[in-house]
C-alpha cells in the first residue's frame, strides 16, 4: 500500500506540531519559503498559557479568554482548546521540555494582560517560542521533509478538493507537488502595516491562497495591535513582551505620569486593544511613551532577548526606560474552520495565526497562540489520520501558464502606509473609504504561475487581503475588541452580538454564528 502523502506550508509552531503528531506511514513535506527560524512562532517571547497552579483551573483561564474576546468567542472552540492545551502542556513537560523553573524546581509562571491568574509557562526567560520551534523539530521523524526556500504559489484544486501545491524554488522554478492533504500553516497578515511585530515572511500567504481556493473568511476586521514595541527614531526594532508588564514595569509618558492611570481596573495588564489605544492617544497628542522598567531588578537574565534588543537600538537598560509604540501583532480573523482545522475545500487544513476557529473572538488572551498551535496542529493530524485516502485524481494536471494571479501595479511599502494611515488601530468610516477606493482602483497586470516573481506573489497576497479587511471593517458599525470605531465607539450587541463577516468567492456575507455567546465578566 502506497503512503498517503502530506504537504504542509509554513513552518511555525502550528506546523511543526501538526508534523510532529502524523505517523511514519504518511509522507509529509513540510515547505517554508524563508528558513526555518523565519517564523512568528520564533518570535514568540511571552510563553504558553496553561493553568497549572492549585488556585488555577481551565475554566477560569477560559473565562479570561472570553473577557479579552469581547463576546465575540465561540464558547465550546474555548472550551475545548483550553481543555487539549492543559493537556498537551502536560505532556510537553513529560517530553522535558525547557519550561523555565525558580530555585527549588518549581515552574516559574509569569502574568500577562487580561489574565487573572499567573499562568504564562515560559522558556529561556523570553525564547519561549524559539525553544518550542527547537523541540518540535527534534520530535521529526524520517518521514518528514523540511524543504527551505520553497514558496507555494497557488493551490491546485481538481474534482472539487484540493490535490497539491504550485511551488516556486529559490531560483523560480514552478513545479507541482500532488498531495492527498494539504495544511496551510503560514501565518498571519502582519506586513500589511509599517510597524509590525511579524517575521518579515508573513505576507498573509495562506488566507490569500485558501480564498482562491474556494474556502472561506471571517473576522478580518479584527487585528490586534501589541501595546509595546520598541520603537527608536520611527523604527521598530522587536518586541517588548507583555511579560515584562507582568514582571512589574509600567507605562509613562515623557514626564513620569502613569498611561494605563483611569482609564482600566487592570491598569497596565489590561486587554491590549485598550493599552494600545491608550498608547495611541497620547502618541497623537505628541507625547512620547516609555515602559519604566526600573523596578525589575533581573531584568537581563529573565529577559535577555529584550535585553539584547535595546542593546542593538541603543537603549540603556540601565536607564529603565525603553520607549514604546503600538505595532500590528496578530489577526484573529483568517480561514474558516472547524474544530479539526477542516476548510470548506475537500483536503485543505488551515491551523494557526491564519485560521479563524472562533477560540480568540474580536481579541487575543496574551500567550494563547502558541497553546492554539499546539493544540490546532495535534487535532489536524488526527482527523487526517480518521480520513480515508483520497481517490487518484481524475485528468491531466494544469499547466502553470493557465494559472494567474492580479498583481496590483503599487509598492508594498504603499499598501502598508496606505492600512497604517487610514485602517489601523483607531478606524472611521471616512478613512476606510478611502483606503478602499485606492486598493479598489489600483492598475493590475496578469502574471502567470510560472512568470510570477516572490514579490509579486506576496504583493498580490496582501493586497486580497487588504481589500477584504477594509471591507469588513467598514461593515461592522460598532467597535469591539481590536476593531475600533471612533465614529461608533461601543458594542452594538443589538445588531451585531454573534454575527461574522464572511467573505466568499461569491462576495461578502453576514452571518449569524449561534456558538458565539454574550459574555460580560468583570475583572476583579
Amino acid at each position: 500500500m502506497s503512503h498517503q502523502t502530506i504537504i504542509v506550508v509554513g513552518a511555525g509552531a502550528a506546523a511543526l506540531s501538526f508534523a510532529a503528531s502524523i505517523p511514519p506511514s504518511y509522507e509529509v513535506v513540510v515547505m517554508t519559503k524563508a528558513s526555518v527560524k523565519d517564523s512568528n512562532s520564533t518570535l514568540a517571547q511571552g510563553g504558553i498559557a496553561s493553568a497549572v497552579l492549585p488556585r488555577d483551573s481551565w475554566s477560569l483561564h477560559a473565562d479570561d479568554t472570553l473577557y479579552a474576546g469581547c463576546g465575540h468567542n465561540q464558547i465550546e472552540a474555548v472550551h475545548d482548546a483550553i481543555k487539549d492545551g492543559q493537556r498537551l502542556v502536560d505532556e510537553l513537560i513529560l517530553q522535558h521540555f525547557p519550561f523555565d523553573t525558580d530555585e527549588s524546581g518549581k515552574l516559574s509562571l509569569g502574568k500577562e494582560g487580561a489574565h487573572s491568574v499567573n499562568r504564562i509557562l515560559h522558556a529561556g526567560g523570553d525564547a519561549t517560542g524559539q525553544e518550542l520551534i527547537r523541540h518540535l523539530i527534534g520530535r521529526l521523524g524520517p518521514h518528514v521533509v523540511l524543504k527551505e526556500y520553497e514558496t507555494a504559489a497557488d493551490l491546485w484544486i481538481e474534482d472539487g478538493r484540493c490535490c497539491g501545491v504550485w511551488t516556486k524554488d529559490s531560483r523560480g522554478k514552478t513545479f507541482l507537488r500532488k498531495a492527498d492533504f494539504v495544511v496551510l500553516a503560514a501565518g498571519g497578515c502582519g506586513n500589511l502595516f509599517q510597524i509590525n511585530t511579524n517575521n518579515r515572511s508573513v505576507t498573509s500567504d495562506a488566507i490569500s491562497l485558501a480564498y482562491r481556493a474556494g474556502a472561506e473568511l471571517a473576522d478580518l476586521e479584527f487585528v490586534q495591535f501589541h501595546p509595546t514595541l520598541l520603537v527608536k527614531d520611527g523604527r521598530a526594532h522587536g518586541l517588548v513582551s507583555e511579560a515584562v508588564r507582568g514582571e512589574g514595569a509600567v507605562l509613562i509618558d515623557e514626564n513620569g505620569q502613569r498611561v494605563m492611570e483611569g482609564i482600566h481596573s487592570l491598569l497596565d495588564l489590561a486587554p491590549r486593544d485598550v493599552v494600545s489605544r491608550a498608547i495611541h492617544q497620547k502618541l497623537a497628542c505628541g507625547s512620547s511613551v516609555f515602559l519604566d522598567i526600573s523596578r525589575i531588578s533581573d531584568f537581563k537574565s529573565r529577559f535577555p532577548t529584550i535585553s539584547s534588543l535595546c542593546e542593538k537600538a541603543g537603549i540603556s537598560i540601565e536607564e529603565g526606560r525603553i520607549p514604546v509604540s503600538p505595532g500590528m501583532h496578530f489577526l484573529m480573523g483568517g480561514v474558516s474552520v472547524n474544530k479539526w482545522g477542516e476548510t470548506a475545500v475537500p483536503n485543505l487544513f488551515v491551523i494557526g495565526e491564519a485560521a479563524c476557529t472562533g477560540f480568540h473572538g474580536a481579541n487575543r488572551l496574551a500567550s494563547n497562540s502558541l497553546l492554539e498551535c499546539i493544540v490546532f496542529g495535534r487535532r489536524a493530524a488526527e482527523r487526517i489520520q480518521a480520513c480515508q485516502k483520497p481517490e487518484p485524481v481524475r485528468g491531466q494536471s494544469p499547466q502553470p501558464e493557465n494559472v494567474t494571479y492580479s498583481v496590483p501595479l503599487t509598492d508594498v511599502k504603499d499598501i502598508q502606509k496606505q492600512m497604517t494611515d487610514y485602517a489601523a488601530i483607531v478606524r472611521t468610516e471616512d478613512e476606510l473609504t478611502k483606503v478602499k477606493e485606492w486598493l479598489e482602483r489600483m492598475p493590475v497586470q496578469i502574471v502567470n504561475v510560472k512568470e510570477i516573481t516572490i514579490e509579486q506573489l506576496e504583493l498580490a497576497h496582501l493586497w486580497q487581503t487588504a481589500k477584504q479587511m477594509t471591507a469588513s471593517a467598514l461593515l461592522r458599525t460598532e467597535s469591539r475588541g481590536g476593531h475600533y470605531r471612533s465614529d461608533c465607539p461601543a458594542p452594538d450587541d443589538k445588531n451585531w452580538h454573534g454575527k461574522q463577516i464572511v467573505h466568499t468567492k461569491g462576495g461578502i456575507k453576514i452571518r449569524q454564528n449561534e456558538g458565539i455567546v454574550k459574555y460580560a465578566a468583570v475583572h476583579t
